[in-house]
């Protein structure tokens, strides 16, 4: 059965080759990617039991927040979609949206997977722009590009590094210049190296002094609601925030634990349509009154 699996992977691997001609197909295993657009065409190939699939799917938008209106608008997406189908993982509160579809490989070959594969990653990218201009996210490339930001240096510059005690966490706040007359501001928790902010703008320098000072206040106030304000949903790591929030007392820790607890449970009921976009945010912004954050 491995046998069989690694030749069709291999002939999997000639289709594409064929069928994308000059763009590179990156190999891991069993698995091929294809860069296409503001997102990539994944192509995976497996068993179960004793059958053979190939798995053909994109990334449409990621780290988006759990909205009743966009669970409404995919649903209905998949009842018009002949060909595939959205699917979405969540995690720490935010949303992944994919579009993909599995074909039994007996009933694969070069015809069917260049016009499954190509229409899923067309589709992906119009979907990608859609679902970011109404319900927010950022696209599988936008993604990388920030993942890429994360393993080097934030900027060319450091331009200020303000550090400060809160409840006995040490906090630090970064600012850095970019290319392209752009800034970084960078929040750390010191003792573990933990980034919980992370936002980038393209302002004047004095702006951008006056956006880390409100910031620095928000935190020592313990301000969740004024953070989120001033910065977009995906340039904050709240668990990690609230683990600032919380400071080292062992209660603050606990009721940290209880908000991830309330907050994961009312993201699952938006998702299912138990309860509504305005209702989880109102219920959301009453568990940050109640802890204090």
């Amino acid at each position: 059965m491995e046998d069989r699996l690694e030749r069709i992977a291999l002939l999997i691997e000639r289709y594409l080759g064929q069928i994308f001609g000059s763009i590179r197909v990156y190999k891991e295993n069993n698995e091929f990617l294809i860069p296409w657009g503001s997102t990539v065409i994944n192509v995976e190939v497996y068993k179960e039991g004793e059958d053979i699939f190939v798995n053909v799917y994109s990334p449409v938008v990621l780290k988006v927040k759990p909205d009743k209106d966009l669970m409404k608008f995919l649903l209905m997406e998949n009842a018009s979609l002949k060909m595939c189908s959205f699917y979405i993982e969540l995690e720490r509160g935010l949303i992944d949206i994919a579009l993909g579809t599995r074909i039994k490989f007996d009933f694969m070959n070069k015809d069917v997977l260049s016009y499954v594969a190509i229409n899923v990653g067309n589709l992906a990218n119009e979907y990608c722009k859609e679902i970011i201009a109404v319900f927010g996210g950022m696209s599988f490339k936008e993604y990388i590009e920030r993942e890429k930001l994360e393993k080097k240096p934030f900027g060319e510059e450091k331009i200020l590094h303000d550090i400060f005690d809160l409840e006995g966490v040490k906090v630090s706040l970064e600012l850095y210049r970019l290319p392209e007359e752009a800034y970084m501001i960078v929040g750390k928790i010191l003792d573990t190296g933990q980034v919980f902010l992370r936002a980038e703008r393209k302002k004047e320098i004095q702006e951008m002094f006056e956006l880390l000072e409100n910031i620095k206040k928000f935190i020592l106030e313990g301000d969740v609601a004024s953070i989120k304000r001033h910065l977009k949903h995906f340039e904050i790591e709240e668990f990690f925030l609230y683990n600032v929030l919380a400071g080292k007392g062992e209660e603050k820790v606990k009721k940290l634990k209880e908000v991830e607890r309330e907050i994961q449970f009312l993201t699952e009921m938006l998702m299912k349509g138990e309860i509504s976009h305005e209702e989880y945010r109102r219920r959301i912004s009453d568990i940050e009154r109640l802890f204090g954050l």
